[in-house]
């Protein structure tokens, strides 16, 4: 065995001690990267792990795109059937469906019912005005050459009496017997 002084085997007690701590608990990476500085064939802890690390990255970046395609799918199928309604229940044409999606981006609208009834409600529909060729009324209390008519709209009653009584005359003929 060689000889080594008092004063050498305290400082290599002391190193192996220091290099022990250093290789434990939180600073074990950073001791390991600068040993693998000065010796570059050291096998580090990141050298055995990154194999798992790389490939566990990309599991969860094809779960994240995964994900990620499930809820496009979810919002395009929610947006198709909000289009079919908006199509049949509400007779929007493709043109006034290209001006909703137009509307919702530039407005940053996330759903297109929305985006309609915001249409609807800054566009009310014009309110149709009554034609020019047929009249405004319904010819209650116009003047006629009708003299049923007449008596109707100047005095009810006496038009009621009227009727009534050609009624019970008619029914009086058909029975062939007077009806008190």
């Amino acid at each position: 065995m060689p000889e080594i002084s008092e004063d050498d085997l305290k400082v290599l007690k002391g190193s192996k001690v220091l290099l022990d701590k250093l290789l434990q608990g939180k600073t074990r990476r950073s001791a390991e990267k600068l040993i693998k500085e000065v010796y570059p064939e050291t096998v580090t802890t990141d050298d055995l792990v990154d194999p798992y690390v790389s490939e566990i990255k990309e599991v969860r970046k094809e779960l994240s795109d995964f994900i990620k395609a499930q809820q496009g799918e979810k919002l395009d199928s929610r947006l198709n059937r909000d289009i079919s309604h908006l199509k049949s229940e509400r007779d929007y044409t493709d043109e006034g469906i290209e001006k909703l999606k137009k509307m919702m981006v530039e407005k940053e609208i996330p759903d297109i019912i929305v985006a309609a009834d915001h249409f609807e409600r800054q566009h009310p529909p014009k309110q149709q005005e009554p034609s020019l060729i047929s009249p405004t009324d319904w010819g209650f209390g116009r003047k006629t050459e009708d003299a049923d008519l007449n008596l109707l709209f100047n005095d009810e009653d006496a038009w009621a009496e009227k009727e009534a009584t050609k009624v019970w005359n008619e029914e009086a003929r058909k029975r062939g017997q007077i009806i008190t």
